[in-house]
């Protein structure tokens, strides 16, 4: 794709964000130490509704999610060359309102059965697409012009439905150049339902909540929505309220909640509480009956149930694709309105797909890599200015994380080296090998890098030579690339503060 774009790389003015990247990291520790079979969530707990409205012979007082599971025959899943089941989920608003129909949760799930684990990817709804059937859009607008588009043809509400999922679905496998298999959606407007039927969630909270720009339907007016820190109940309007919310954080954050409340309704639905009950799985079936919507089988649906005790709550990988140059999945950037018709999209800063889907691949297909978290340092020896900072940026792009970065102990030196502290194999050293292709490995340390003459927490130290520079040099306005981005919550005393940084982060 050949997308419209003007100069991004700005002026050397750089400032280190490593609070913003500690406060990501955070959440997203948060994330994965708290959402468990998020694959399931949608699929198994209609599946497990099905199951029981199937069996008829069981006593109110027995019923069990083993019974269940056992009572019903199950089918093998569909996979890649990997071994893998790649879900699409998606989330729309419903309603009779504007906009009802736009899928703005997006999120591709890959069922690692070998190594018992789930990485989940997020798609913003900004990110711009092109397409020859309905034309150039957000992503969040390809579902619901497709089935307008197959309406207007004469086919089917259903019929359109069915063919505009199946057509998201190969257009976001394009994207990541990955083999999606299934697809499930379901309809926010029945979320209400969802979560009553459940009796509420709980969903603990670091810090309170506040948005005062909620959106009332009904009157086109405002509402504030606040919630406190700590332990909150929600009902089904407070959990969509808390999901949808995006006046006061960005979309990814928005992303990061939906995947916080999707945890709490797995930890819900499978407490003894419901599934002992009768009733509420009769009121759970009903409510998914109209809201949710899969190509998944019956039989492959039992399948995924008979998954669930394998994933536990380390099995759960998370990440967004982003705008922030800074954090992991950062490949995206948002071009002038002007050059898309005064749209705000949000397009690859690399100009074309290879990026997102390289790191797709190694998210979806070797979630291990992400499990690791190896620490790094990067050092320049080249006496090219920045080159330390940026590669450091580069790596962080990819999930890699870089405990420091600055100047190296040999200056001038021509190749550039892994020096490998640990002596251990790793994932993340056969990655790095990827990204920096000038490197060698050394299992030999030299002695400016000896523990006691250059104290480090790092497992692998990257020594960057001049041979690495014509690479960085043909890449530096893509895989290098470098914005002046400044939070909204940096202050320019933080940012003073920030340039009397630790001495082993500046570069000559």
């Amino acid at each position: 794709m050949d997308f419209q774009t003007k100069k991004i790389r700005s002026d050397r003015v750089i400032k280190t964000h490593d609070n913003l990247e500690k406060a990501k990291k955070g959440a997203f520790a948060f994330i994965k130490a708290n959402l468990i079979a998020f694959i399931i969530i949608a699929v198994f707990i209609w599946g497990m509704c099905i199951a029981a409205a199937k069996i008829l012979d069981m006593t109110e007082n027995s019923i069990s999610v083993k019974n269940i599971i056992l009572s019903v025959i199950s089918s093998s899943l569909a996979t890649d060359e990997e071994g893998h089941t790649n879900f699409l989920l998606l989330g729309m608003g419903g309603g009779s309102h504007d906009g009802a129909e736009l899928t703005d949760t997006i999120m591709v799930a890959s069922l690692d059965k070998e190594n018992n684990l789930v990485p989940m990817l997020s798609i913003p709804r900004d990110f711009y697409i092109e397409d020859e059937l309905i034309g150039n859009w957000r992503i969040n607008r390809f579902y619901e012009l497709t089935k307008m588009y197959h309406e207007n043809q004469g086919r089917s509400e259903e019929e359109a439905r069915d063919i505009a999922l199946s057509a998201l679905k190969e257009k976001i496998a394009e994207l990541l150049d990955i083999e999606i298999h299934y697809y499930a959606l379901v309809d926010f407007n029945g979320f209400i339902d969802i979560v009553d039927a459940l009796g509420g969630i709980d969903v603990y909270l670091d810090e309170n909540f506040y948005d005062p720009y909620y959106p009332i339907e009904e009157t086109g007016q405002y509402q504030t929505f606040y919630l406190d820190a700590g332990e909150n109940h929600f009902d089904g309007e407070d959990a969509l309220k808390f999901a949808r919310s995006r006046k006061t954080t960005s979309d990814f954050d928005r992303a990061l909640r939906q995947q916080q409340i999707i945890a709490a309704l797995k930890d819900k639905a499978f407490s003894l509480g419901v599934l002992a009950s009768p009733g509420k799985l009769k009121n759970l079936y009903e409510a998914f009956s109209s809201n949710f919507v899969t190509n998944l089988t019956f039989t492959e649906i039992a399948r995924l149930g008979k998954m669930a005790d394998d994933f536990s709550q380390d099995s759960i990988l998370s990440q967004v694709f982003s705008d922030d140059p800074y954090a992991t999945g950062g490949f995206l950037y948002t071009p002038d309105r002007e050059l898309y018709g005064g749209a705000f999209v949000l397009v690859p800063s690399s100009y074309d797909y290879s990026e997102i889907q390289h790191f797709a691949e190694l998210f979806l297909h070797t979630p291990g890599l992400f499990k690791e978290n190896i620490p790094l340092q990067v050092v320049n020896s080249s006496g090219y200015e920045g080159l330390a900072t940026d590669t450091k940026n580069y790596l962080n792009r990819y999930g890699l994380y870089t405990a420091r970065y600055g100047n190296a102990a040999r200056l001038g030196l021509e190749e550039t080296t892994i020096f490998n502290l640990s002596g251990e194999e790793s994932k993340t050293l056969d990655l790095l090998l990827e990204l920096i292709p000038e490197a060698e490995v050394s299992e030999i340390i030299p002695e400016d890098y000896l523990p006691e003459n250059w104290p480090t927490e790092a497992q692998l130290l990257i020594e960057l030579g001049k041979d690495f520079i014509p690479y960085y040099e043909e890449n530096n306005e893509t895989r290098f690339y470098y914005w002046q981005y400044i939070p909204p919550a940096e202050t320019e005393e933080a940012a003073e503060e920030g340039e009397t940084a630790e001495a082993d982060s500046s570069e000559e």
